[in-house]
């Protein structure tokens, strides 16, 4: 995921911004020089920044008001800053002359959680400082960040990096100097572009390089920043993103940077920035990493790293990358059925959210938890899909080429996007976009009937309000043979005519899942996510105190908010709801219910299941608390799953039940 610093620290400070007066003049962008002093033994950094002023413009700085400042001048004369809202402002007026402005301070930090979970690290921007890694976001404000009366603004910096030698760093931009001297290392970064920030990162890696040639004849370098134990990875990561990088680059042109690096992170972090990527080190280790996450932040550097995102209305960098790497890389590598188990799995997960939790795309920000992801990044990569399928595969990367050229290391939104595409398709989409970005929910057309006539066989299609512009896949099957008839659904119903003169046709809806619509009940199995996305979620524990109290650690770590207690004695009904036990009391439970014995053996086993009454049920038995404890990290990472069983912490198997499709069968004689 791309790092959503600016945005977490534009929430930080909407009481400044409001109490802000008009009329400060909007910089084209401010350019820092930056030294740091940074001593991961002692958690501490010192620093410095000089910032020149132009002429007739006002700049007005924020820093977080944990840091120290030790000095400030404006032309070697003192200044004092004003605290609002955890952050120190620092406002300096237009004047008539150029101005220089310099500013030291100091801060202290911990070190990073070695325990954190990664729900932990996405909303967690105080410093980090530590021998075992650092890390300091531009969203936290460790540095002196420049605003107008509008927000946030793009600018440009040096970064000059001292620290022990055993020691490395890294930050966004060419890095134009990295020397050892006296027991010491000096790195410095240059950022030439406009750019959100600096994220600064220091760890005791080891670095890996390649030289590899770009689609424009540029020499790019691409580097691992790897803790030891993990060092030997490195070659199977360049491999990669050198493979990711060109295949990108075909679709929408030259990398926009001259480095990507990947480094690693003592804690499970996941974040895209400018030229680099920083994943947890345990994450780096799981084989997979390399086809999933890292393609999806090398795209990051087109879509919210290389084009920003506009400071309102809505994040849509992550539904696109979401479409254009791990969706596509799905398409390249498994084919259509990969491709439509991937829609089917956002769809359970979309559908599986109660109306009051279907979100706006206009509204996402960032991921902070799975309900979050679930609209931001895959109902948006669904409306992408919807956009292609409607517009054809020239016109809409004809779009994104258009919208990469012209918006590059600039702000943009989604009505860009909107205009990108109507200017490449030659439509107007403003209801498209008025109604999946502006708008909440999803889609839900049905087959309403089909009745026979002398020309054939009319089926009639419907939906309810809002009414979504669909390009509704009919699934027409006559005598064996499957055709696919795209009907249009404007409004609350549409009808279509069929050839059929006499014998039967069977009917099906978007079989393949290609549109973002809620699934009709029972037309998917259910997997774990359908309920722990329920925020109606509701929990029964079945065991002693150690069992319960490991439930709680598990239910925290997994669930979006915490679960009402419903006791064991109460049946299943409609609602959605977990149940965790030892294996004794969920056998035992499953049999007073008189529902499906638990059919597989393992340390701890979870599964879901569809009650009679329609809820959804995660069930999850133990072996003892401590195996229940050891499967905590590892199981809210199997959502998607129908069953999973797990030994000592790790997955072991896992699966999905069998999905059918649902077919109506109409018979003309």
């Amino acid at each position: 995921m791309r790092l959503p610093g600016w945005r977490a620290l534009a929430g930080r400070l909407a009481v400044v911004l409001c109490a802000a007066q008009p009329g400060l003049p909007a910089l084209a962008a401010p350019q820092l020089d930056l030294t740091v002093k940074l001593e991961p033994a002692q958690g501490s950094l010192s620093a410095q920044a000089l910032i020149a002023l132009p002429a007739h413009e006002a700049i007005d700085l924020r820093i977080d008001a944990r840091h120290r400042i030790t000095s400030m001048q404006l032309d070697g004369g003192a200044l004092r800053a004003s605290t609002e809202g955890g952050l120190q402002r620092i406002r300096i007026a237009a004047a008539k002359q150029p101005r220089r402005l310099e500013l030291r301070w100091a801060i202290r930090a911990d070190a990073p959680d070695a325990a954190a979970s990664h729900r932990d690290t996405l909303t967690a921007f105080a410093p980090q400082i530590g021998e075992a890694g650092s890390f300091l976001p531009a969203g936290g404000a460790w540095y002196p960040l420049p605003f107008d009366g509008a927000g946030p603004l793009l600018h440009r910096y040096r970064l000059t990096v001292d620290l022990p030698a055993a020691q490395r760093a890294l930050a966004p931009g060419d890095r134009q100097l990295d020397t050892v001297r006296d027991g010491r290392r000096t790195v410095r970064f240059d950022m030439a572009q406009d750019s959100e920030g600096a994220d600064l990162m220091a760890g005791p890696w080891v670095e890996a390089e390649r030289s590899v040639r770009s689609i424009d004849g540029r020499t790019l370098t691409l580097a691992t920043l790897f803790h030891p134990d993990i060092a030997d990875q490195a070659e199977g990561y360049l491999d990669a993103a050198a493979s990711h990088l060109a295949r990108i680059e075909q679709t929408l042109g030259a990398y926009p940077y001259s480095r990507f690096s990947i480094a690693s992170s003592p804690t499970p972090t996941g974040f895209g920035m400018a030229g680099l990527t920083y994943l947890g080190v345990d994450v780096l280790r799981l084989p997979f990493i390399r086809h999933t996450s890292l393609p999806h932040e090398i795209l990051h550097n087109w879509w919210g790293n290389g084009v920003y995102l506009a400071l309102t209305g809505g994040n849509w960098s992550e539904g696109l990358t979401t479409f254009m790497a791990d969706y596509a890389l799905r398409e390249a590598s498994q084919g259509e059925d990969g491709a439509r188990a991937m829609r089917l799995d956002w769809l359970r997960g979309l559908s599986a959210l109660s109306p009051a939790a279907q979100g706006r795309l206009a509204d996402f920000g960032g991921r902070t938890h799975d309900a979050s992801q679930a609209i931001g990044y895959h109902k948006a990569a669904l409306v992408f899909l919807m956009l292609r399928d409607t517009l054809g595969a020239t016109a809409f990367d004809s779009a994104l080429r258009d919208f990469w050229q012209t918006h590059r290391h600039r702000r943009a939104g989604w009505p860009d996007l909107r205009a990108a595409f109507e200017h490449a398709s030659g439509r107007d989409l403003g209801r498209h976009f008025a109604l999946w970005v502006n708008g909440s929910g999803l889609a839900a057309p049905t087959i309403a009937g089909a009745v026979a006539g002398p020309d054939g066989l009319t089926v009639t299609l419907q939906q309810p309000a809002p009414h979504y512009p669909l390009a509704v896949p009919l699934h027409v099957r006559i005598s064996g043979e499957t055709r696919v008839e795209q009907v249009a659904l404007q409004g609350a119903q549409a009808r279509v005519s069929l050839p059929l003169t006499a014998g039967c046709a069977e009917l099906a809806l978007d079989p393949d899942f290609r549109l973002a619509r809620r699934l009709a009940p029972g037309e998917a199995p259910p997997v774990l996510r359908e309920a722990t996305l329920d925020d109606t979620l509701g929990l029964t524990v079945l065991g002693d105190e150690r069992l319960a109290t490991a439930a709680r650690t598990l239910t925290a770590q997994w669930l979006d908010r915490a679960p009402g207690a419903i006791d064991a004695a109460q049946p299943p009904g409609r609602a959605s709801r977990m149940v965790i036990g030892s294996f004794a009391a969920i056998d035992g439970w499953l049999a007073r219910h008189r529902l499906p014995a638990r059919d597989r053996d393992g340390e701890v086993v979870a599964w879901a299941m569809r009650a009679p009454a329609g809820g959804t049920l995660a069930l999850v038995a133990a072996r003892d608390a401590d195996a229940l404890t050891r499967a905590t990290r590892a199981l809210p990472h199997y959502g998607q799953q129908g069953w999973v069983t797990l030994a000592g912490g790790r997955a072991a198997a896992r699966g999905q039940w069998p999905a059918a499709t649902a077919w109506t069968k109409v018979c003309v004689r």
